[in-house]
């Protein structure tokens, strides 16, 4: 009798699982992941056969891998029965991504912390970006100081092409800088409103 309640048993797990499986590539759809090798954990089978999206480290992760990582635990969660609350698939997205679910479930627990240190990244590093590509500009700049316009017009086809593409490069990085449209505005036609003679 046991042995008959015990395939029952799998037979309900598997299928509980197989339910859970149809979500999470469902789920996987909304990040571009095919995720069809996925198999159900009741059986005695690896979970996700694929190749993980991260290569597997015996040491520290960045930022932006850990950012990656909360992404996936944000998305494949299901509810715990017994609280009712969301919990994430650790094991699922451990063979989704590559990083040991030991290391998941601690990034999940103080995510808040790693997330405010995403957003201190972020600003710092687009801060940084911003000066750097000032100092581009100012050499660019510099460099054209020192042209001939007339040997341009003079020389190779190919100089006058490379100046003019520098030349609007520069332009449009300096607009983009200072919050500027970088699309013609040359096309923007305004019509005036006559008002008929009384």
């Amino acid at each position: 009798m046991s042995d008959k309640s015990d395939k029952i048993r799998k037979k309900i797990a598997v299928a509980k699982d197989e339910k859970e499986v149809e979500g999470i590539k469902e789920q996987g759809k909304t990040f571009g992941l095919m995720l069809g090798n996925m198999k159900s954990t009741a059986l005695d089978e690896p979970v996700f056969e694929g190749t993980p999206l991260l290569e597997r480290k015996n040491g520290k992760y960045r930022i932006d891998e850990q950012h990656l990582a909360l992404m996936f635990l944000e998305a494949f969660q299901n509810e715990d029965k017994a609280s009712g609350e969301l919990k994430p698939l650790f094991t699922r997205v451990e063979e989704m991504i590559g990083i040991p679910k030991s290391t998941l479930i601690s990034w999940w627990n103080k995510r808040d912390d790693i997330m405010a240190q995403r957003t201190t990244t972020m600003t710092q590093g687009l801060n940084y970006i911003s000066t750097a590509m000032m100092v581009e500009m100012m050499r660019m700049t510099q460099a054209m100081a020192t042209l001939d316009y007339r040997e341009l017009l003079n020389g190779k086809p190919q100089d006058m092409h490379n100046f003019i593409s520098l030349f609007n490069t520069l332009i449009n990085k300096f607009r983009l800088m200072n919050n500027q449209s970088t699309s013609n505005v040359a096309h923007q036609h305004e019509v005036e409103l006559v008002l008929p003679n009384e």
